[in-house]
């Protein structure tokens, strides 16, 4: 079995210098956080990796970078490939070539054997006197040693003992990108869901559904703290690394496509996963369908998951809610709010629907009408509690309070919660606290 080659930079910044790919793995990019950190602006944060499969060879995975790596002048594209000695790789402006193991280091010339003008002018009758040079020399440097020795042995103090080796810990891989797609396509059309999830924190779906419901939808948003931990759940190391790497199945006739294409990449490793025309494997599946439902609850496109009829069913329905409520307005203080509420819902419903149906504009109008009249009445009532208050009529600056909190009945609206909070204030005043 051979050694596992080495990688020595040619060009660039780094030329000259030789990196041997260890257990761990090398990645290689524009961050300070990689293994090989190269301050080129043509690298992507995280360009590319380079692992350790079995005891000889080393495997390359382009890492989404946005200018590609490049193997043999070839792109090398997102499938991984096994290098060998010879091969050449260029990302950016820095060039790497996998080379054998490093040579032995060259024998040093210690000047004790004769020059080849000292040979050529002396011939045979000076080679014993070389002889005696080179004996008298070896002996005083064995000599030499050997004094050198004795001083150590007698002078050094007693060795302490060794303290035992410390366990070898493997750094946890921290999620840093994620990519998936599923396309579903045959002869009528082509269904297209497109989950990223970049280094910065920010998720983004995107969605094609040509050309019967010709829908097209493209959503993002930053993630928080407890988000980004939920998705490091979903796609955890030891789950993803379970999976192989490819499963291929039978193109089917009539031609179709039913596709699933996984990438993540982690802090010190990489692994994509392609499920083609094949019934998906369970562990797949499992991680697959968390995936799908977390993008759908963080951006709210659920509603993917209906047809078109349905959600022009449920737009209908909400539609009808909105208008009943809006005839309403002057029975409850509250219904102004749910027609709000219920037009919102029936445009939700239609953001993924194309071409609209009728409903959808009777929906943009009930709620801008909805809303400037809710605003309209919240203002006015506004005023007379913060009159009450500022006259120290307590029971009806309450009874005002009371009326704004049936208006924006929502706990988590910016209104709601101002009212409460001087409702609070003024409950104290009743009871006889300043």
């Amino acid at each position: 079995m051979g050694k596992r080659p080495d990688l020595l930079v040619t060009n660039g910044e780094l030329a000259g210098k030789t990196f041997s790919v260890g257990a761990g793995g090398l990645r290689l990019g524009r961050s300070t956080s990689n293994d090989i950190h190269i301050a080129d602006g043509e690298l992507s944060r995280n360009h590319c990796l380079f692992e350790a499969v079995g005891d000889d060879v080393v495997r390359l995975t382009d890492l989404a970078s946005a200018n590609g790596t490049i193997l043999n002048g070839r792109v090398l594209g997102s499938e991984p490939a096994d290098l060998k000695v010879g091969d050449v790789i260029n990302v950016g402006s820095t060039e790497i070539k996998v080379v054998a193991e490093a040579a032995a280091a060259p024998v040093v010339d210690l000047g004790l054997g004769a020059s080849a003008a000292e040979g050529a002018g002396e011939g045979a009758a000076a080679e014993p006197k070389r002889r005696s040079r080179l004996m008298n020399v070896l002996w005083g440097v064995a000599v030499l040693a050997v004094a050198a020795a004795i001083a150590v042995v007698l002078l050094a103090p007693a060795p302490a003992p060794e303290p035992a080796p410390a366990a070898v810990q493997e750094e946890t891989p921290v999620l840093e990108e994620a990519w998936y797609e599923k396309v579903d396509a045959s002869q009528d059309g082509i269904f297209r869901y497109e989950l990223a999830y970049s280094p910065d924190g920010r998720l983004s779906v995107v969605v094609d559904d040509v050309p019967n419901e010709n829908r097209h939808l493209t959503k993002s948003q930053m993630l928080d703290d407890r988000a980004k931990a939920e998705l490091a759940e979903i796609l955890d190391f030891n789950a993803v690394r379970e999976i192989d790497r490819e499963y291929v199945g039978v193109e089917p006739d009539p031609p179709a496509l039913l596709s699933w294409t996984l990438r993540v990449v982690y802090s010190t490793r990489a692994r994509t996963i392609r499920i083609v025309n094949i019934q998906e494997p369970a562990p797949f599946r499992a991680i697959r369908e968390k995936l799908e439902a977390f993008s759908k609850n963080q951006l709210g496109v659920w509603a993917l998951q209906y047809s078109r009829d349905k959600l022009v069913e449920l737009a209908e329905e909400a539609v009808r809610i909105g208008q009943s409520k809006w005839e309403d307005r002057e029975v409850q203080h509250g219904n102004l709010f749910g027609a709000v509420a219920a037009f919102r819902e029936a445009l939700f419903y239609l953001e993924t629907v194309n071409p609209k149906p009728e409903c959808a504009e009777t929906a943009r109008q009930g709620l801008k009408n909805s809303q400037e009249e809710l605003d309209r009445r919240y203002a006015d009532q506004r005023f007379l509690a913060d009159r009450a208050i500022n006259l120290g009529e307590w029971d009806t600056a309450r009874r005002e309070l009371l009326v704004l909190l049936e208006m924006v009945p929502d706990r988590t609206d910016d209104r709601n919660r101002e009212a409460t909070a001087k409702l609070i204030d003024v409950e104290k005043r009743l009871k006889g606290g300043k």
